[in-house]
């Protein structure tokens, strides 16, 4: 593993950049990080993952321009972007950090803001909004949020939990490192283990800034990681995830946000399996029906033993439905 010299100077905030052929957006990505709006001394670590396209040639390129901004680790095998992830947190020296995938765009504000945020507020994790993007449009990510809120306490994992104004993605969040330095990712899930990673971090958190702010601009595109997680199985894992963050719920409300983001999670996936492919449909009605009854989604256990709220049942009944839906594909298939 061959690492570039660091910067002389010891950084505010560490951005960990893994990087696997990316090379048509990398260039993109990297300049957004370079224009950032910022006066305190930042590092770029970049960590190429064996990439066998022209990714490698640029961030090197990056790396020798910019040698007092940019690190470079040049993995000796492919480990994965969980890996890749790890090895930036072992090397990374900032007050804060921060996640950026290269196929990303980062607004020219985003990191002044999420630290002046984080240091106003004393917050152990900020979070601000995400904006998705492609060629043909721009539409902000479904957990936005309108107004600034401090969340303390408990309610920092349980708002993770709830879903509902911060989700477990990498982008548009800005940490403490001397809080949270020693964690690492989960080594072998293809999906979600930013899930995993950020339900351990919300649980050992005493405070979470939700920023109403654009600080992360998402490229939706069919190469991404979620491309294809019905066809390589990588959904799986995802449902893995989801039911593994658990294990960080403590107390009743934990616990019911938690049961409420397996149900979730179940009617997303079978909501999308409607529009799959009936080769590729008729495994995952397998699992989806064995994780309802490992899990206990029935309506009874819902509504008596969860005590879960209204929108959780219409995800039920939406959920039920999917699964006839399917089932008649399959029939007529």
């Amino acid at each position: 593993m061959n690492t570039v010299d660091s910067p002389a100077h010891e950084p505010m905030v560490s951005i960990i950049v893994p990087v696997f052929n990316v090379a048509p957006y990398l260039r993109e990505g990297l300049e957004s990080l370079l224009a950032q709006d910022f006066a305190h001394p930042r590092e770029i670590i970049l960590i190429d993952d064996c990439s066998t396209d022209d990714s490698l040639a640029i961030c090197r390129e990056f790396a020798g321009k910019h040698s007092q901004t940019f690190r470079l680790i040049e993995s000796a095998v492919n480990g994965g972007v969980s890996v890749a992830r790890n090895t930036g947190l072992e090397h990374a020296r900032g007050r804060y950090l921060m996640f950026f995938d290269p196929d990303d765009i980062l607004p020219e504000t985003a990191l002044g803001e999420l630290y002046q945020a984080a240091e106003q507020y004393s917050a152990d994790i900020v979070k601000g909004n995400l904006v998705l993007f492609d060629d043909a449009e721009r539409r902000p990510a479904p957990d936005r949020v309108q107004r600034t809120e401090l969340v303390s306490g408990g309610a920092v994992l349980t708002t993770l939990f709830e879903h509902a104004r911060v989700r477990g993605h990498i982008g548009g969040k800005l940490f403490r490192r001397d809080k949270f330095a020693a964690l690492r990712f989960t080594v072998g899930v293809r999906m979600a283990q930013d899930l995993l990673f950020f339900s351990e971090m919300f649980a050992g958190a005493d405070s979470l800034l939700l920023l109403a702010s654009d600080v992360y601009y998402y490229r939706k595109h069919p190469h991404g990681s979620t491309g294809g997680k019905y066809e390589r199985g990588s959904y799986i894992d995802w449902m893995g995830a989801v039911e593994q963050s658990g294990k960080f719920a403590s107390g009743s409300e934990q616990t019911r946000a938690h049961r409420s983001l397996l149900l979730r999670t179940m009617n997303q996936i079978a909501r999308e399996c409607r529009k799959i492919a009936p080769t590729s449909a008729a495994p995952v009605l397998g699992v989806i029906e064995e994780k309802c009854a490992q899990w206990n989604i029935r309506l009874v256990d819902l509504l008596v033993g969860d005590k879960l709220p209204l929108r959780d049942i219409s995800r039920y009944v939406k959920l039920r439905m999917a699964l006839r839906q399917i089932r008649r594909n399959l029939a007529h298939s």
